[in-house]
């Protein structure tokens, strides 16, 4: 398995583990279109199998044909420890296949907030420039979670 490419990206956060954990974690993608894609691209998520728990497979699609839809399927979910699993699904000559899988795990600190840690496995080839790419888009998006909490922390104080 030489196309096989992986990479892990570690944030602190004063936000507590739970709040990152409900909020950006199990509705990652709900976040992204609320708060990161534009609504000109007119993205939804259709529900294609199970109620949001483990083996649900949800579809993301754009009205704008430029963007690939993105299929993913939920792999694992541990409420307790703060842990979600997904597998971004591609479809190849009929045949589908799991592209990446993504770990996502919340670590309370003992100051309150936590930390968040996302390892990411790619099943093709992706250049270091790439994953970089990857994980400055997924710290920026953290960022902009980040500044809406805080905001809305100090408009509910």
């Amino acid at each position: 398995m030489a196309n096989v490419s992986s990479w892990e990206l570690e944030i602190q956060s004063s936000i507590a583990a739970s709040k990152v954990f409900n909020e950006f974690i199990l509705k990652f993608f709900e976040f992204l279109a609320q708060n990161v894609i534009p609504k000109e691209f007119g993205i939804t998520f259709t529900t294609l199998e199970g109620d949001g728990g483990v083996g649900s497979i949800k579809l993301m699609s754009f009205l704008d044909d430029q963007f690939p839809s993105v299929k993913y399927k939920v792999k694992g979910i541990d409420l307790e420890n703060f842990t979600y699993n997904l597998a971004m699904i591609k479809e190849e000559n009929g045949n589908e296949y799991e592209s990446t899988l993504s770990e996502m795990k919340v670590i309370s600190s003992t100051d309150g907030g936590c930390v968040f840690k996302q390892k990411n496995i790619d099943f093709e080839a992706i250049s270091e420039d790439e994953i970089e790419t990857q994980k400055e888009q997924l710290a920026q998006y953290f960022e902009v979670f980040e500044a809406i909490v805080i905001q809305e922390d100090s408009t509910d104080s």
